[in-house]
């Protein structure tokens, strides 16, 4: 729970949310961070606050310094990736270990990549997050919300319903 009374975003979570369990959840699971990292990298050499970056924005999650940076360590210690530095930045890039660990663990990365493409798809069913949003800030105020409240929530969300239906049967 994020704290706040009024229905809190799943993206506030960050990378280890609640709901991580959902196949919704980018198909990524505990444990899974080092495969993001191996991923990116087998794309092309970067540096972490790239690696930071990429990941983020292709995970659409937030993703810290204080994970990338011993996940770094710890696969550059395994032999799966190498640094080197540039222009003043540490750059990083797969060895053949490392494409020989992804291969060997095509499971992982393929299950990774159906739920990064599944939540593409359900992307455009975005809405669905202002429904959840909207019953948990009634569930979560509920002393609250009277009868006349209630009525008024019922009205909005009737009116809601009907706008909608126009839309999907025009």
């Amino acid at each position: 729970m994020c704290g706040f009374r009024y229905g809190c975003s799943d993206d506030m979570r960050g990378f280890g949310g609640r709901h991580m369990h959902l196949k919704g959840a980018f198909g990524v699971r505990r444990g899974d961070f080092r495969f993001l990292v191996l991923m990116a990298l087998s794309e092309k050499p970067m540096h972490g606050y790239a690696l930071i970056q990429e990941i983020g924005r292709e995970h659409q999650r937030p993703v810290s310094a204080g994970l990338v940076y011993p996940t770094l360590q710890e696969l550059e210690d395994l032999g799966y990736i190498v640094s080197e530095e540039r222009e003043g930045k540490k750059i990083y890039s797969l060895t053949s270990e490392g494409r020989k660990y992804l291969e060997d663990k095509k499971d992982i990365v393929e299950r990774i990549r159906a739920g990064k493409e599944y939540t593409e798809r359900m992307g455009i069913f975005a809405f669905v997050k202002d429904v959840r949003d909207i019953q948990s800030m009634i569930f979560q105020n509920e002393e609250y919300v009277d009868e006349e409240k209630m009525n008024k929530i019922h009205e909005i969300l009737a009116e809601s319903k009907k706008k909608v239906a126009s839309v999907i049967f025009e």
